[in-house]
Parts: C-alpha cells; structure tokens; sequence
C-alpha cells in the first residue's frame, strides 16, 4: 500500500514539473531555441505588399463593363491597378528622363500672378479615353485593323525634338507610328505597341503633341481600344478642319509663318528677337478662336490663346534653326510657354505675356527660371527639358534703351541727326550693319562705356556696343582682364558717384551682321 502511494506521489511530481516546464516555455520561448521576429508583423506583410505582382489581373475592373467608354480622369481612377503605372502628372514609369535632369522643380512655393495675365492662358492638356472590348469585338478587329504607317524609317535629332527623347524604346516606337499615321491622314490603325499602359500612352501622344507644331491638323483629343487583358489594339486620332484640305492649309500655313518669320536674320537672338517683336505685331489673344490649341489658328487667322503662340514661335524657330520647345504648366490656369536655347544655353520666353495690354514688351523674354518661378511653374513632362540658366540674352533690350539714351539715339535706333550712325564713333558705311552705338578707338569705348554708366546710374544692367574693327573688339574685351577699364573709366565714375560702395562691369561679344557686338554686364551699388 505504501509502495502505491509513493508511485502516486512520483506521479503527480511529474504532472508537476510537466506544467511548469510548458508554463516556462510560453512565457520564456527562447530557452528552448524559438526566436520571436526580429520585425513587427505588419512591417513584413507591408514589405511583402510592396512586391509588384508578376502576373497581370485576369478580369477588368469591375467597373467598367465591356466596351464602355471612359474618359481619361475616370479611367485613371477605375482601373489604376489594371492599366495605369502612374496616374500622376509626371511620367509614368517606362518613362525615362529627357535631354538634361539639371532642372530641379520648384513644387512648395506660391505662384503670384498678375489678374491681367493670368486671364492670358488657355492652353489644354491633350485630352484621351479608351474602350475596354469583349473577346470577340476584340477578335473582329485583330483581323480587321493594319497598322498602316509604322514610322520605322523615321529619326528625329534629340536637340530639336526633346520630348521623343524622354520614351523608352515602346514609347518611340508607338510615337513614329502616331507621327507617321498623322501625316499621312490615318485616324484609325492597329497599334504597333500592344503592352502600353494606358498612363504611359497619354505621355507618349503629349510628347508627340508638344514635339510637331507643324502637325497643325492634329487635334488634342485621341481614344484608344484594349482587350480585357490590358493589350492595346486599336488607335484613333482626331483631326481639325483644316485636314479637309490639307494642301491648300498647308499653303496658308507656311505663308503665315514667312510673314512672320522670313526677315529674320543675323545671329540666334536677333532671330529669336525679330520673331517674338512680329508675333506681338500681328497676333490678338481671343480665348473664343477656333483652333487655338494649334500653330495654325496664330500663323493663319491671327487669333489664338497662349499655346497658339507658343506653337507659331515653336515652329518658326525650328524651321530657322534653332532649338526650341514647347512647354506645358501652371500660371494661375494651364498655360503654354517656350523654352529656346542660344548660345550660351537654355532661357524661357512667353510671347503671350509679352503681348499683354498695358505691359512690357520684353518683361517675359529670354528669362532663368530663377526669374520665371514667381508666377510660371512646369508640370508633366516639361519638367524634363533643360534648366533654363543663360545669361548673356536676358536683358539686353533694357541695355540697348540705355546705350541709345546715352549716345543721343531715339528708340528706333537713329541718332538725333537721323542717319543711323554713331554720333561720336566711326560712321557706318555698310548700311546693313546692326544700328546701335559704334566706337572706332579704345578711347572711343572708355567714353561710350562712362556716358551709359553715368546716364543709367546705379543698379544691376547692361547695355551694348558695336565696332567694326576685330583687333579693337578683341582690345574691348580684354582690357577688363587687366587694369585697363578700371583707369579708362571705371574709378572715375566711382570717386564722383556719391554713396557708392562697390562696381563691376563683365564685357562679352559676338559678331553679328558684319559688325562686333560687345555686351556690357554692370553691377553698380
């Protein structure tokens, strides 16, 4: 009996231990070799979410039934997941970045812009939707459709036309098509690029847009057809009336854009200069002119909004030569401007504001984007063209004002005697030289540089000079690497200008028209 009772007693010592071993275990697992997750549950389920799916989605959305039109903004919220990579107003991925990344955009800060110029925008976003088909419309149009025009043969230079430039290989080859097909009039083929996001084909048809003014048929709005698994099949573009007759328009158009730009000559900016001053000339902003989205409702009827501006001086600067952009953004409202590179690089010009009632003829012309952020800001695919840092341009027509002033010259450019020539430097006997102050010795130069000075007084400015003497140009412009400008006239004008604290003048030039252009840079405090 005693022997059972011991055994109960070992028994029930065991069951003992047995519960504490398992109460230790739960409270202390890492005694027994378990290890709690080095990250919180939800860290690691996020990380895993984050995981793009390999596989695309079987069915649509299910709000969007079969071949139900959407327009873009529904698309991009219904079916993010299904079509869209990236349904901001920045590329979508498959995107690449364009001719230059040195452009930093200015997202924080407050756009103040004038009430009078703000109402001076009007430019539109292209505007598209799709069609998401049953299997077998689908099928039907599979076997009906031709791509027709693949644009395979076609190149485009990356300094003139940026915007192709910003497209992976899917991204230019659909865009060779849909310039290829709208030159030659097609508005419905079968797309040559089936995998194409929906997001990422509204950045291929804008970059297309905004590369061609001279496709001034084309109209902003475009649709496209999917299967229900995502490939895109069928495109359709949508032209305005003057592709009734395209070869009488063209005629028109290439007629309003040698009037506007068949005189200029000389060097890029005295283009560019005789380009924005005949815009202004011979354009009205009327926000009610038809086709005003296009170059040819400027160049043609002579009324247009700001991206009809844009278009005509786009276009006309690339038939001269010159590389110049079209580009999309914010003012107060959507509006269009041009980027344009000289020389010495990149600036920013807006005709439109230029052309303003009331205002300056140059206030928008040939700026840094330092000086446009204040009431412009790019958006979309613009933020990728280059940043906008020249400096040898800006300015200059404030400069010319001043050098005219300061040798007795009018705003047209003519002396008070009413020849053309300089009154205290050598004449001018090729009538074509550029008007403007002409200096024949470099005491000639220390003078002309001290009377503007004097005229203009202090601040921040420039003004310009000619010669036709290359020895003497190249005597101008290095005599501020020594002492030169300094004892010729910089120290006298600074021991008689009372309050003055510091002054610098930067001299640059040019030939230009025959003649040698020197650009004065002063900072006079």
């Amino acid at each position: 009996m005693k022997v059972i009772q011991n055994l109960l007693y070992v028994l029930l010592g065991c069951i003992i231990l047995f519960c504490a071993i398992i109460g230790v275990g739960t409270f202390f697992p890492q005694l027994f070799g378990s290890k709690e997750p080095e990250s919180e549950p939800e860290a690691y389920v996020a990380e895993v979410s984050e995981e793009p799916s390999e596989e695309p989605s079987e069915e649509p959305p299910s709000e969007v039934s079969d071949n139900e039109t959407v327009s873009e903004d529904k698309a991009l919220n219904i079916a993010e997941d299904y079509f869209a990579e990236d349904d901001s107003d920045k590329p979508a991925s498959g995107l690449v970045s364009g001719i230059s990344s040195d452009f930093v955009p200015d997202e924080t800060g407050d756009l103040k812009v004038d009430d009078a110029l703000k109402k001076l925008a009007g430019a539109e976003d292209p505007k598209g939707e799709y069609e998401i088909l049953s299997d077998e419309d689908a099928d039907r149009l599979e076997d009906e459709l031709s791509e027709k025009e693949t644009g395979d043969d076609l190149e485009f230079d990356p300094e003139m036309y940026p915007y192709y430039q910003m497209l992976d290989k899917r991204g230019q080859h659909l865009y060779r098509q849909l310039y290829a097909n709208a030159k030659a009039l097609n508005d419905d083929f079968k797309a040559v690029e089936k995998d194409m996001p929906w997001a990422n084909f509204n950045h291929v048809f804008e970059a297309l847009f905004n590369d061609h003014p001279e496709l001034f048929w084309l109209n902003t709005e475009y649709q496209a057809r999917y299967r229900r698994d995502g490939e895109c099949l069928e495109i359709m573009l949508s032209f305005n009336k003057t592709a009734d007759d395209l070869e009488g328009s063209a005629k028109a158009f290439d007629d309003g854009a040698n009037s506007i730009g068949g005189g200029a000559s000389g060097s890029g900016y005295d283009e560019e200069k005789a380009v924005h001053d005949a815009i202004r000339e011979a354009f009205a902003y009327d926000k009610g002119a038809p086709m005003n989205q296009s170059a040819y409702s400027g160049l043609v009827n002579k009324e247009t909004v700001c991206a009809g501006y844009a278009r005509s001086f786009q276009y006309i600067m690339q038939q001269l030569g010159i590389p110049c952009y079209y580009v999309r953004g914010m003012a107060g409202e959507p509006h269009a401007w041009n980027i344009i590179k000289l020389d010495d690089g990149y600036y920013n010009v807006d005709v439109t504001w230029d052309d303003s009632e009331g205002g300056e003829p140059y206030a928008y012309f040939n700026l840094s984007d330092d000086d446009l952020k204040k009431d412009h800001r790019r958006t979309s695919l613009s933020i990728y063209l280059p940043a906008c840092k020249g400096g040898q341009y800006s300015g200059l027509e404030a400069g010319d004002e001043a050098a005219d002033t300061a040798s007795g010259n009018n705003a047209s450019g003519n002396s008070a005697s009413g020849n053309g020539a300089p009154g205290e430097g050598e004449e001018q006997e090729n009538q074509n030289l550029p008007e403007g102050t002409y200096v024949s010795s470099l005491d000639e130069y220390y003078n002309a540089c001290k009377n503007a000075i004097l005229e203009q007084g202090m601040g921040n400015y420039s003004f310009v000079l000619y010669t036709t003497d290359k020895a003497l140009f190249n005597k101008c412009i290095e005599c501020y690497n020594g002492d030169g400008a300094k004892d010729g006239f910089m120290q006298e004008i600074f021991d008689s200008t009372e309050g003055a604290t510091s002054m610098s003048v930067e001299a640059s030039g040019q030939e230009e028209g025959g003649a040698y252009k020197m650009i004065q840079e002063v900072e006079f405090n």
